[in-house]
């Protein structure tokens, strides 16, 4: 199983939109599981600690499910942080599979508008 995680983070109108992508890079399908309908999560901090993250007040499916990403295949996240505050932050874009892992962080600066 080869995945890669791939986090872009782009700061425009006030706003942090973040695309945390995981692709297949194996040669085989590989079947992803997870404890719920979450898949991935975006986490931005700032000084070591977390600000703000995706999935909080979010309500998921509490079902066991499996997804199966065929080779060069993608899932993506598409998180967006409302009016952040000006200041320097770390993104950090992470699978929430049960047996595999893939993540990716980026540091980044919300400017004074």
């Amino acid at each position: 199983m080869r995945l890669d995680g791939t986090l872009d983070v782009d700061v425009a109108d006030g706003r942090v939109a973040c695309t945390f992508t995981v692709t297949n890079t194996g040669a085989e399908p590989t079947d992803l599981r997870f404890r719920s309908g979450q898949v991935a999560d975006v986490t931005v901090s700032a000084a070591g600690d977390a600000v703000w993250r995706w999935s909080d007040g979010k309500l998921f499916t509490q079902a066991l499910k499996t997804v199966t990403l065929d080779p060069d295949e993608r899932l993506t996240l598409e998180a967006v942080w409302e009016d952040p505050k000006p200041g320097e932050y770390t993104a950090r874009g992470a699978l929430e599979a049960t047996n595999a892992t893939a993540v990716d962080v980026r540091e980044f600066t919300v400017p004074v508008s």
